[in-house]
């Protein structure tokens, strides 16, 4: 048809985007992080088909789910007009060119979902439009170039329609009209316009030399911009991290080559999270569920990785092309404080809403948490109540302090054994820091104990030989406090003969089911709402008493979304007879985090609201006597946030509960 032509449009469009490919993959090249991601392929192309080209995370907010329709629409319109691109490129050179099949029905039926794809895509362009111009969600940034892709897009759909109604016009489409509504209806609207034979043609050509040179200019358009997700989304959410959530990566503190731990410049950074930074598409859906940004603290996540983007993006050329000394001052820059202020990793509470709401699987804890490595074991900078925490714990084994031969005085008087004692059971029961010396939460060790002992569990706890899981240890940044810890209670653990390790506090369950085995110790691994769970369903415990209370339930980040236990506690609180249930909205993978994680339970909020306040706000929308919850850290936070609101209140752990009714 055009062979010339379109040959050379292709050739210089390919030639430009080989171009700046190569230079993206420049910036790829020089990170030093390693991060092996080529394992358990079969996971990693299920989870793309479900999640990239299912679209699956878009639709699965309830406040967004039309916005994710329509974005899917987007997407999968996309995925069915590339074939006809394709198409239209092999007609450049043959006018007759269809793939293999293409002729009879199979390209009747294509073409009939081709047109109806580009009808979707044309409205849901529409739909963003008017989101930007009029609803306005906090969460999106208007931007010219959002507004310059959608109308890109609009126009690849109408050029497409143009075309495609010159040629039926012409007689040079002998498709039935059922099978081209969109290129018939065009062919109306142009047999509207009564234009001749010859103007047809020339509509018809330049709609379609105007369509190939968009999508040209919109392929190499991608990699400058927000839309490079439309090319690196599908590879990222294939990389995605497979590891269990709840395990950061450890660092090997025996490396003598190592000069440096944590992160502190951009190269020490991984291809992975450079592939992260590529692929966000700036929507907003992490920052719209983080507590800290929406508390007023410096934190943004989105605003944090386009921060660290964008210093890649505008120091590309002195990386790529410069020389060495231009190339060293880039990368070897300090990121704290010159690029990323030390309040806004601080602020962070690792709860993984941010992660949770990503559509293509981008990751900010394991991030944010090298960074406070950096600051921590290099510059030993931290805020000193973070400080203290860490004395505490490395000093007597817990963050309060206290001495660590206190640790089994709770259970003096309740018939509890300790492995020193009884080296051989069933269950170990790790009781954890908090449930050892804060006297509140004393109280939920003493109630699992009654639950224990009721359903006639050998069990027996480390007593004086159980420290600090290392939880905060980790999540603050002191990774190698952590590795002492985990290694020292691995050892004990390994003295002793059990079938189960029972943890009632999430930050231990989460540290020693997923990330102890990170140095050898294996242990099988059980949260206290699915073993009480376990215990009602096989009949071993019966809750009988009528507790007529009115209770919602609080989702611990390190027991939901970090380890996919939502549903055994609230069985556990309907199973108790004369209990009136209800969630609130933000509950589940959309529960707001009670501002606890990421040690944040050991340093004071300088900066904004309280996280506990606004949590309490939420569950407060169910009008309960009573808030229920399975982690010590979050009864403790909406027990003072109560207290501070002057609300009335209850705030007991679910094994509390259970024990009442007992």
């Amino acid at each position: 048809m055009f062979p010339i032509s379109v040959g050379l449009l292709l050739l210089a469009g390919m030639a430009v985007f080989a171009y700046t490919i190569n230079n993206r993959f420049g910036l790829l090249r020089v990170t030093e992080g390693k991060d092996e991601r080529w394992k358990q392929i079969p996971a990693r192309i299920m989870g793309m088909l479900v999640f990239a080209f299912g679209q699956k995370r878009m639709v699965s907010t309830p406040k967004d789910f039309w916005a994710g329709l329509w974005h899917a629409f987007i997407f999968w319109g996309f995925c069915v007009i590339s074939i006809r691109t394709i198409m239209l490129f092999g007609m450049g050179f043959d006018p007759h060119f269809v793939f293999p099949g293409f002729g009879g029905w199979l390209g009747q039926f294509y073409n009939l979902n081709k047109d109806l794809f580009t009808i979707l895509v044309f409205v849901a362009c529409c739909f963003f439009l008017g989101r930007r111009f009029f609803t306005k969600p906090d969460r999106i940034s208007l931007s010219i170039e959002g507004i310059v892709i959608l109308f890109t897009i609009m126009s690849l759909m109408v050029t497409d329609w143009f075309f495609d109604g010159g040629q039926i016009l012409l007689g040079h489409e002998s498709l039935p009209e059922l099978y081209a509504p969109a290129g018939y209806a065009t062919a109306r609207v142009i047999e509207w316009f009564g234009w001749s034979p010859q103007t047809i043609g020339v509509v018809s050509n330049t709609s379609y030399f105007l369509h190939l040179a968009l999508i040209l200019g919109f392929l190499n358009f991608l990699p400058y911009g927000k839309h490079f997700h439309i090319i690196t989304a599908i590879p990222n959410v294939f990389m995605r991290n497979l590891k269990p959530y709840g395990a950061l990566n450890p660092i090997n503190l025996e490396d003598e080559n190592a000069t440096t731990f944590g992160i502190d410049k951009i190269k020490e950074f991984n291809w992975k999270d450079v592939l992260d930074m590529y692929t966000c598409t700036e929507c907003g859906r992490c920052t719209s569920q983080c507590p800290a940004y929406n508390s007023n603290k410096p934190l943004n996540p989105k605003a944090f990785l386009m921060e660290l983007k964008d210093y890649f993006y505008d120091n590309a050329e002195a990386i790529n092309d410069g020389n060495a000394e231009a190339k060293a001052a880039v990368l070897d820059k300090p990121l704290v404080p010159e690029i990323i202020d030390s309040e806004i990793l601080w602020s962070c509470t690792t709860c993984r809403a941010c992660e949770e709401a990503c559509p293509v699987f981008i990751e900010y804890v394991q991030k944010i948490v090298d960074m406070r490595r950096h600051l921590v074991l290099m510059r030993g900078e931290f805020p000193v109540e973070a400080q203290t925490t860490l004395r505490n714990i490395e000093n007597n084994g817990n963050p309060w302090g206290i001495g660590f031969d206190e640790r089994a005085v709770w259970a003096k008087e309740l018939g509890v054994p300790s492995l020193s004692e009884k080296p051989e059971v069933d269950v170990l029961y790790w009781v954890g820091c908090a449930g050892s010396f804060d006297d509140r939460n004393k109280k939920v060790s003493t109630s699992l104990v009654k639950i224990l002992q009721e359903a006639g569990i050998e069990f027996a706890i480390l007593g004086p030989e159980e420290t600090c899981s290392g939880d905060p240890a980790r999540r603050i940044g002191n990774e190698y406090l952590f590795q002492t810890l985990a290694k020292q209670n691995i050892e004990t653990m390994g003295k002793y003969k059990f079938k189960t390790v029972l943890a009632q506090c999430p930050h231990c369950f989460n540290t020693i089911k997923n990330e102890y085995p990170q140095f050898g110790g294996n242990f099988e691994v059980v949260h206290h709402a699915d073993y009480i769970k376990k215990l009602i369903d096989d009949g071993k415990i019966k809750p009988v008493k009528n507790l007529d209370e009115k209770l919602t339930y609080h989702d611990s980040c390190y027991l939901g979304r970090y380890n996919k236990i939502y549903d055994s506690p609230r069985d556990i609180l309907k199973a108790i007879p004369g209990v009136e249930y209800a969630d609130v909205e933000k509950s589940r993978e959309q529960g707001r985090c009670c501002g606890a994680g990421g040690g944040r339970m050991w340093m004071e909020e300088h900066i904004g609201d309280r996280v506990n306040h606004q949590r309490l706000e939420d569950l407060q929308e169910a009008k309960p006597q009573t808030v229920a919850s399975a982690c010590p850290f979050c009864m403790t936070m909406i027990t003072d946030a109560a207290r501070d609101k002057e609300v009335q209140v209850n705030t007991k752990d679910i094994a509390e509960l259970v024990a009442d009714s007992l």
